[in-house]
């Protein structure tokens, strides 16, 4: 297994935690089982050279099922999943990480109040006059902190808030002795990592197969 697909694995340990899930090996190959109705199951590839097989065998099942290709080069990678007949779902997802140590904690802005909650998995909620203004997960596995769900309402958006989850989350995993965190972020919110010094492992294409596409909101 490759630098990118050892973070990958240590990645879905994370997301695992914090969104009760399971997972195996399946072939060789790493499958989380989702569970929701519109997606069953979702790969991850560990291995770059492999996709085009992996896309292949998703794109097989029947079951509404998805796939996730970290990738130094998404061009090669949207050609080979939908040359096997999955529709990429999100082309321009990011794969991040950064020492945990030193992250910025940014302060609450005036009028919210926070909740810090584990279970253990750290839950970070912001609230204006008692109703949810943002919000985020961390779950700790070792040394690593897996950030995960972090969501700002439309109408608290560009206040600082994000920043704010980010930074408290951090804190209370450093707590915990984590040291590296570790994140998939969406085309939207890489701006917000990158200023709060996330770095970019690698690119990263979610696809989906056609049962899944159907059922898709």
């Amino acid at each position: 297994m490759n630098h990118i697909g050892t973070l990958v694995e240590r990645w879905h340990r994370g997301w695992i935690a914090a969104d009760g899930l399971t997972s195996e090996h399946r072939d060789g190959r790493l499958v989380v089982h989702v569970g929701r109705p519109h997606r069953k199951h979702e790969w991850l590839a560990t291995d770059e050279t492999e996709v085009a097989a992996l896309a292949e065998h998703v794109a097989a099942t029947q079951e509404p099922n998805w796939l996730s290709v970290p990738t130094s080069d998404p061009a090669k990678v949207i050609a080979e999943v939908e040359r096997a007949g999955l529709v990429v779902a999100r082309p321009d997802e990011t794969f991040m990480r950064r020492a945990l140590a030193g992250h910025p904690e940014p302060v609450l802005p005036a009028g919210y109040a926070v909740v810090v909650t584990r279970d253990p998995v750290i839950h970070v909620r912001v609230l204006a006059d008692g109703e949810p203004a943002a919000s985020g997960l961390m779950a700790v596995v070792g040394e690593d902190a897996v950030a995960h769900r972090i969501e700002t309402a439309a109408e608290h958006r560009r206040r600082g808030l994000g920043g704010f989850v980010m930074g408290r989350l951090v804190a209370e995993a450093l707590k915990e002795r984590a040291r590296t965190g570790l994140l998939f972020s969406s085309a939207d919110g890489v701006h917000l990592y990158r200023s709060l010094g996330w770095e970019r492992i690698s690119d990263l294409v979610v696809a989906r197969n056609e049962a899944a596409e159907r059922l898709s909101p």
